[in-house]
Formats: structure tokens, sequence, C-alpha cells
């Protein structure tokens, strides 16, 4: 069966206006960031370290009702709750292939009522421990692609997402790929010349991608679009 277009976003300053992580984190008071809890992301990545931001929100009694406030409270991009429901009304098919983590996520779209409209969300995985703290996991390890993070390789993510909905009938007439940030760039160099990539303007997608237009080994094949708002997504789907 074909469907039009298949669309994976980026969730941190993509979908919502702002970043999951830094917005818990700056729930702690200043003096718990220490140089030692800021190196951790510098030498172990960045799963370790938040689960050590999750650690000390815990160990200074900031609970989850608190974290929860802070993340429904997060604005969507300009016009990105309106653009959500109006692809899945025509039909797109729309995951999420995030950085952030799976209970975060799930607060916002919850909040918002958008989370029947998303297919499947790929992220780290989180729970809440018996003690109500929230914990943290790899999505998986990886060590054959440098230009993501150990944790999670967005392009690898992609390409089997869309494997697996070949080998369940499903074939998409065009690829589409809406992110902000570096770690979006291997999923939109695996787009084909037939794909869409929007990245947000004025965030480091856009240049690194044009920095990639001439890179013959690492050529962007997609046609890049350029986004500050949901309807020029839209409109440039519906051309």
């Amino acid at each position: 069966m074909d469907l039009p277009v298949l669309i994976a976003f980026d969730f941190d300053h993509t979908i919502v206006d702002d970043n999951t992580d830094f917005v818990v984190r700056d729930l702690l008071p200043k003096d718990q960031l220490t140089d030692e809890v800021q190196n951790l992301y510098r030498t172990d990545g960045w799963t370790l370290y938040m689960n050590k931001i999750f650690e000390l929100l815990h160990q200074n009694s900031i609970g989850l009702q608190e974290i929860e406030a802070s993340i429904i409270n997060i604005s969507p991009s300009p016009g990105f709750d309106v653009l959500l429901k109006l692809l899945h009304s025509l039909g797109y098919e729309i995951i999420i292939i995030s950085d952030s983590n799976s209970l975060l996520i799930d607060m916002w779209l919850k909040s918002r009522k958008l989370d029947n409209l998303i297919t499947k969300v790929f992220t780290n995985p989180a729970h809440i421990s018996d003690d109500g703290m929230i914990k943290i996991k790899m999505y998986h390890v990886q060590d054959f692609c440098e230009l993501s993070m150990i944790n999670l390789c967005k392009g690898h993510i992609l390409e089997n997402y869309i494997k697996e909905r070949l080998e369940a009938g499903i074939h998409f007439k065009r690829i589409a790929y809406v992110g902000d940030g570096k770690n979006d760039v291997c999923p939109v160099l695996r787009l084909s010349e037939n794909d869409l990539a929007f990245p947000r303007m004025n965030y480091p997608l856009l240049k690194k991608l044009f920095e990639y237009r001439n890179n013959e080994t690492r050529k962007v094949k997609a046609t890049i679009i350029p986004w500050s708002k949901g309807s020029d997504i839209l409109n440039n789907l519906q051309e």
C-alpha cells in the first residue's frame, strides 16, 4: 500500500520550542551543577549526564509533579500543534526520533493531546524507579556512525523503520525529515533526491547541511527547505 509521506521529527527545538533536558536541569539550584557534574557529558555522554541530573533532582526533593509541570509548560514551536494534526488528517505517517527520553516526550504529547497522532517514538527509554526517581537508558550503543552520539544514531533508526514498513507492505512515496541540530545531519544524509529535509532557520542543522551540499562523500541529496513555523512545512509538502 502506498502512503504519501513518512515524516520524521526531532523533538527538542523542533516540535517543542525548547530543550526538555535543559528545562528539567534548570529546576536544580545552580550550586548543584558543579564542574564534576558538567564534565560527565564530555567524558561519559549525555545519557549518563542526564541520569545524574535526575539523581540530583531526586536528592533535592524535586519530584515528578514539578518535573512534569515544567515539561508541559513548554510551548510548541510556532504552529507545530496545528501542523501535526493536519498532517495526521491528511494521512501522513508521523514518527519522532529524539535524543531526549520517552518519559518527557510522553508527558508533553499527552498534555497537548497529540500522542495519538504519532505512529512511533524512537528515543532513550526512561522509567520511574520504586523510590520515584527517573532513570534513563541509552536507546542503543553504536560505534558505526561518527556523526552521531554513541547512544543514538538517528539515520540508522530512520533507515531501519523504512525497511520494516516496506516489509510490512507499506511503501512511502516520499520521506521528509524535520530537525534543528547537528545530530539531525545523519538522517538527512540518508535521504534520496525524491525526499525533503526541513532544517530550522538559524539553527545548527541548516549550516551543516550547506557545508555538506558539495561534499562528494557525504552529499545532501534531498531538497533542503528551511522553516521557521509549521505552515512553512505544510505549504511545501502540499506543493
